[in-house]
C-alpha cells in the first residue's frame, strides 16, 4: 500500500522518532536506508534494495564469535549458516582490503577499549570484486569496564562511491 509519501521520507521521520528515543543505532540503520531510497527515487522497497540496504552482526567478544545474518554473510563471503552460528572475528576480517585492515582494526580497538561509536567507511574483497561498504556499531561495556558485545549494520555503499554526485555518509 503507497501512502504517496516517498520512502525516503517515512524512513527520515522514523530516523527522527528512533533518535529522540535514544535508538541509535536504529536511526542510523533508517538515515542510511533513506539515503538510499532517495538515490533510487524509490517510492517502495522492492526486494533488490530490501537486500542491499542492511546486514547486522553480533560480535560476542568475549568468546570471540560474530553471529551474523544472510545478507552480512554474503557480503563478507561466508556461509549464511556458519554465520548465524558465530564464527571467530578473523574469518570476518579476512575479506577487508589489505589497504583498509590496519585502519579498521585500530577503529575497532578503540571501539572495544572506550565504548566509542565504530563509524567507517572501507573495502571488502569477496569472490574477485572489491565492494564499498559503510559499517556501523558501537559496543557494549560490562561492569569491569571491558567490551563484551558489539552489534552493528553494514551498508553497500559501492554504487553510490561510483557515483561522484553522491556525498560520503560516514562522519567527518
Amino acid at each position: 500500500m503507497n501512502s504517496g509519501r516517498p520512502i525516503s521520507q517515512i524512513c527520515r521521520e522514523l530516523a527522527e522518532s528512533a533518535g529522540q528515543h535514544q535508538l541509535d543505532l536504529l536511526a542510523q540503520i533508517l538515515r542510511m536506508a533513506a539515503l538510499e531510497a532517495a538515490g533510487q527515487n524509490a517510492w517502495h522497497v522492492d526486494n533488490s534494495l530490501r537486500s542491499k540496504l542492511v546486514g547486522t552482526w553480533d560480535w560476542d567478544v568475549v568468546h570471540d564469535r560474530v553471529y551474523a545474518d544472510a545478507q552480512f554473510a554474503t557480503m563478507f563471503g561466508l556461509e549464511p549458516g556458519s554465520a548465524s552460528s558465530g564464527a571467530p572475528l578473523v574469518s570476518w576480517l579476512a575479506a577487508i582490503h589489505p589497504d583498509d585492515v590496519e585502519e579498521v582494526g585500530r577503529d575497532i580497538e578503540e571501539t572495544l577499549s572506550t565504548g566509542k561509536l565504530f563509524s567507517r567507511e572501507y573495502r571488502i574483497v569477496t569472490n574477485g570484486a572489491t565492494r564499498w561498504v559503510y559499517a556501523r556499531g558501537k559496543s557494549t561495556m560490562g561492569k569491569n569496564g571491558r567490551a563484551v558485545r558489539f552489534p552493528g549494520a553494514v551498508v553497500d555503499i559501492t554504487d553510490e562511491k561510483a557515483d561522484e554526485s553522491y556525498f560520503s555518509i560516514a562522519p567527518t
